[in-house]
C-alpha cells in the first residue's frame, strides 16, 4: 500500500474522462481481486509505481525510450 514515511503532496488536478475512467476501473478490478478498496490517491500511486517498475525493467533489457515515450504508447 502507501508508504507513510514519504511526504505527501496535495494538489488539485483535472483528468480527462478516459483517464479517470481507467482509474476507477483499476480500483474496481483491484477490489474484486483482493477484497481491498483503494481510494483515488492509493490507486494512482499504485498505477504510477507499476509504470515506474515497467520502465525500469525495460531499461534493464535495453529497451530505453525517450522521456514520456511509454506514456504515449499507452494512450
Amino acid at each position: 500500500m502507501q508508504n507513510y514515511s514519504e511526504t505527501l503532496v496535495f494538489r488539485q488536478v483535472a483528468f480527462p474522462v478516459s483517464a479517470f475512467d481507467y482509474l476507477k476501473q483499476f480500483q474496481r478490478d483491484h477490489e474484486r481481486s483482493t477484497g481491498i478498496h483503494l481510494n483515488n490517491n492509493q490507486a494512482l500511486a499504485r498505477i504510477m509505481a507499476e509504470h515506474r517498475q515497467s520502465n525500469e525493467a525495460s531499461e534493464e533489457h535495453g529497451h530505453e525510450d525517450e522521456p514520456g515515450e511509454s506514456l504515449r504508447k499507452h494512450r
